[in-house]
């Protein structure tokens, strides 16, 4: 059985960071052009979600490393964790 698990190790998983969430009618979203811009529910420097396999795992914060957007994990949720903050 132990060696079961090490089986896993290195299967992908997708991850995904969710910056915020907002509601907009077809009109709003027609009208988008470039250099628009699309009000999120969060405010400037708010933590992130982030999502792995789908699932909320854990709250970071978005910072640069090597001139490329990335996320420091400030929060994980556990089992019990996961649905308090809902």
């Amino acid at each position: 059985m132990p060696n079961s698990i090490n089986m896993l190790l290195d299967v992908t998983m997708p991850i995904s960071v969710q910056l915020g969430q907002t509601k907009m009618t077809v009109r709003e979203l027609l009208g988008l052009r470039k250099n628009g811009i699309v009000e999120l529910n969060r405010m400037a420097g708010e933590a992130v979600d982030v999502f792995v396999g789908g699932k909320l795992l854990a709250k970071g914060e978005i910072t640069v490393v090597d001139d490329r957007l990335s996320v420091r994990i400030g929060q994980l949720y556990g089992e019990r964790e996961k649905f308090k903050h809902l």
